[in-house]
């Protein structure tokens, strides 16, 4: 048989394993375990995730309870994290393969749940998501001198959680602080002028005396390169245009590329100019109106 042959064979096997392992996870049929992470349950193969995860043969083999009872409780993982984990260990697809994190905490709960599990595949894949989500917030998030707030709180929240964790005293979640501090570098540091981004600071020292360093550090011009795309589009025409005053960096709302390019956002001469011509008569008209009534 040709070697070309046995790879198409082969790879056709494995797609059919992956096929049929995914089907037992999800419909968890001749199960015979049962994992729990904040109130989901599923019913899993002992056979299956012992045999490609250390933490559940120590777990299910080992002298514990759960060795006699078949069931775990995961304490302080989030349920879709632990879901990507298991889901996983059944296929052996990447985590962030035709699935999109939106939220920077699915992600870094991705991640954590990887460390705890010791599964080093799907860390590299929580971190990818990670910086995919951070990108993403930076490309959304806008100048807090325009309309509106820097970041929405929930994103706030998302990021300090984040800082949380990967500068806790003995933390080893090291690895988020790349994604974290290229996020903050590529917004210029903005948010380091938002009261809650102070007031967070103030609790976490560890983070404070990271961010001095890194705002005196070349690798703040380097950071400069996540959203290197800018277009310059006037607010009131909606058109692209150069010559821009009062200008603010965020993605367009009324833009076809909202989630990909970053824009620069202000008032083109010409509108300005007519702003002003509209003002100007309009006060025109109000002091003819005042003197004939007089």
């Amino acid at each position: 048989m040709p070697a070309q042959d046995e790879v198409l064979i082969s790879k056709r096997t494995w797609q059919m394993m992956q096929c049929g392992n995914e089907e037992l996870f999800n419909n968890g049929l001749l199960s015979d375990a049962k994992v729990t992470a904040n109130g989901e349950t599923w019913r899993v193969h002992k056979s299956i995730i012992c045999s490609r995860s250390e933490f559940f043969r120590k777990t299910f083999m080992g002298p514990s309870g759960e060795s006699l009872t078949n069931e775990i409780t995961i304490e302080g993982q989030s349920s879709m994290a632990v879901k990507h984990i298991l889901r996983y260990l059944y296929t052996g697809e990447k985590v962030n393969s035709g699935y999109e994190f939106v939220d920077v905490r699915e992600a870094v709960d991705l991640f954590v749940a990887a460390t705890y599990f010791g599964i080093e595949q799907v860390k590299d894949d929580g971190i990818s998501a990670v910086e995919e989500s951070f990108e993403r917030l930076a490309r959304m998030a806008y100048d807090s001198c325009n309309e509106g707030p820097y970041l929405w709180d929930a994103d706030v929240g998302d990021v300090f959680y984040a800082v949380r964790l990967a500068y806790a005293s003995g933390s080893n979640h090291e690895a988020l602080r790349g994604p974290l501090e290229e996020f903050l570098a590529s917004k210029n540091f903005l948010l380091t002028k938002d009261d809650r981004f102070m007031r967070e600071v103030e609790n976490i020292p560890r983070f404070a005396c990271a961010l001095v360093k890194l705002m005196g550090s070349p690798h703040h011009e380097r950071a400069m390169s996540i959203c290197s795309k800018t277009t310059p589009k006037c607010r009131e025409c909606k058109l692209v245009k150069a010559n821009l005053t009062e200008t603010a960096l965020f993605a367009c709302p009324w833009d076809d590329s909202y989630d990909e390019e970053r824009v620069l956002v202000g008032t083109c001469d010409e509108c300005l100019e007519n702003q002003e011509s509209m003002t100007s008569t309009e006060s025109v008209s109000s002091t003819e109106s005042s003197e004939s009534k007089a």
